[in-house]
């Protein structure tokens, strides 16, 4: 008979037998078996290049964010700007403009439809001098000197007078000479234009005084003009563009005494 003790597990040591190597569990790693810091990473969170990509996605979701909210802002100021740009041409600066003009028939002003500046040409302007010169849209809307503006037409025998004399209303009217300048002598463009400031607002204004000849002629050659002032591709194309202004410009004739009126300041 034989007996066993129950107090005891049948180890002759006292301690539980080892487990039989061929049924025991390989607990070493295979290369098919993800490592223990493999594992823990998925388990725990991105690694670090997954981190960031992460970081680099929010970075570009606040900018995306904030851009936008820069351009609707911009978008509200630039509206907010040019009404009131709109109401001191409509409520002050076109009736004193008038009020001028009656007061000497042998000239009139033309293109008074067009004396506030298109509101899509004034955007382009702004977002221009905002992003490029870092300044803020009213100050850039400002500096717009011909977000309104005027022609002043003349005959020739009358124009240099003319020029002087309108010069002494509008200053008679509170405006204020701020530049004025004499093209008569150049080779693309004839004519005096000058900048007036507005009394109380400070708003700018642009006037442009011009004869039936030189008024024609810059209207001709104003589609040069703009592809010019926005860049052409190739010198060629430049050359050809300003030796078409000049040869149209040629025909202009220059009033009696219109070269000397000085430029300002």
């Amino acid at each position: 008979m034989v007996v066993v003790r129950i107090d005891q597990s049948d180890g002759d040591d006292g301690h539980a037998p080892a487990p039989d190597a061929s049924t025991a569990p390989d607990t070493r790693e295979s290369p098919d078996t993800p490592a223990a810091s493999e594992t823990t990473g998925a388990r725990d969170g991105p690694t670090a290049p997954d981190a960031e990509t992460e970081r680099q996605a929010r970075i570009a979701r606040v900018m995306e964010h904030r851009a936008t909210a820069d351009a609707t802002y911009r978008a509200y100021a630039i509206d907010q700007a040019y009404e009131k740009v709109r109401d001191i041409e409509r409520g002050t600066v076109t009736p004193a403009m008038k009020r001028i003009e009656a007061e000497d028939p042998d000239r009139h002003l033309v293109g008074l439809e067009n004396s506030l500046k298109g509101r899509d040409r004034l955007t382009e302007k702004v977002i221009f001098d905002v992003q490029k010169k870092g300044v803020t849209v009213e100050q850039a809307v400002a500096n717009v000197k011909d977000a309104i503006r005027y022609t002043f037409c003349y005959s020739e025998d009358a124009y240099t007078e003319g020029v002087y004399a309108d010069c002494e209303r509008l200053a008679d009217k509170g405006f204020e000479l701020v530049e004025r300048r004499n093209s008569w002598d150049k080779e693309q463009y004839k004519g005096i234009n000058s900048r007036w400031r507005v009394p109380g607002n400070g708003q700018l204004f642009e006037l442009q005084f011009h004869t039936q000849a030189s008024l024609d002629a810059k209207e001709e050659t104003h589609w040069a003009y703009e592809k010019l002032r926005v860049g052409v591709p190739t010198p060629t194309e430049q050359r050809e563009l300003e030796d078409y202004q000049t040869r149209i410009t040629a025909r202009v004739p220059i009033p009696r005494g219109a070269q000397d009126t000085p430029d300002y300041p």
